[in-house]
Formats: C-alpha cells, sequence, structure tokens
C-alpha cells in the first residue's frame, strides 16, 4: 500500500533537487518547493496517515476494527454474526499482493478490513473461525436442550 506513496516522495525529492539547481530566480525555486512541498504532503504523508491509523485483531471469537489518529474508533463484530466472509482485490492492490476481506453481517450491513496482505489466508483463517463458532453454538445449544430458533 506504501509502494506508489514512497515512489512519490523520492520522485518528489529528486525532481526538486535536480530542477531546483537549475532555475535563476528564487521565486521559481520557491515555486518548486512549494510544488514538492503539495506532491509529498499528498502523495505521501496522508497514505501514510491512513494507513498508520489502521488496525486490525482477529482473535478466536471476534474481529476488532480500529482505526483514527486524531478521532479514533472501534468496532467489535463477533465471529458467530458473520454470515459470509469475501474478498475484492482491485488491480492495484493485485500488484502489491494485498485485497480487502469484507465481512457480510446480515442486514446489509458489512465490516470491511482494507488493504490487508495475503487477503486469501485471512479469508480462509475468518472463514475457519467463524465456522467454528457456528458448531460452538448449536453443540452449546443441543447440550442445554434449547429448541432451534425459528
Amino acid at each position: 500500500m506504501l509502494v506508489l506513496p514512497a515512489l512519490l516522495l523520492v520522485g518528489a525529492v529528486g525532481a526538486f533537487a535536480f530542477f531546483g539547481l537549475r532555475v535563476a530566480e528564487p521565486w521559481q525555486r520557491w515555486a518548486l518547493a512549494g510544488g514538492a512541498g503539495v506532491v509529498v504532503v499528498f502523495g505521501f504523508v496522508l497514505p501514510l496517515w491512513f494507513w498508520a491509523s489502521r488496525r486490525y485483531t482477529v482473535t478466536t471469537r471476534r474481529t476488532v476494527l480500529r482505526d483514527g489518529m486524531v478521532v479514533r474508533r472501534r468496532r467489535e463484530i463477533l465471529h458467530a454474526r458473520v454470515i459470509e466472509v469475501a474478498t475484492r482485490v482491485n488491480p492495484a492492490q493485485s500488484f502489491s499482493g494485498s485485497g480487502d476481506v469484507v465481512l457480510e453481517l446480515g442486514g446489509g450491513h458489512t465490516a470491511v478490513l482494507r488493504s490487508v496482505p495475503q487477503p486469501r489466508l485471512v479469508q480462509a483463517a475468518l472463514t475457519d473461525l467463524v465456522g467454528d463458532q457456528r458448531a460452538d453454538r448449536e453443540f452449546r445449544r443441543r447440550s442445554s436442550g434449547e429448541q432451534p430458533r425459528a
């Protein structure tokens, strides 16, 4: 996820170093510095900020999604609530070997784990954990004599 931003950083610094020495007027150097600064901020700093602000934790019973640097948000998804686990991979993610893992929760609700490395492996692990939770819930229901819900 950070390959393109890193290339933009190197390109902006390299272009400023190359062209900054070739222009004669000080205002042109300032204009080049401003342009390089905009590219660095929007092409490198912001993607790095968004990347660093997301954390996913997968346990045996739930998946925890945390994001945000200034305003933090935490969401816990119990594996017993998950209906389907799917992956989405766009061309840029395919190039980098990452992808999105989508947890379908029912009622039109979804949770997305964005730009996860090796999404198929994460999907397989989550599918196993969801299946284990369903089997455990069914075992507890049968051993307690509870009738299935309609």
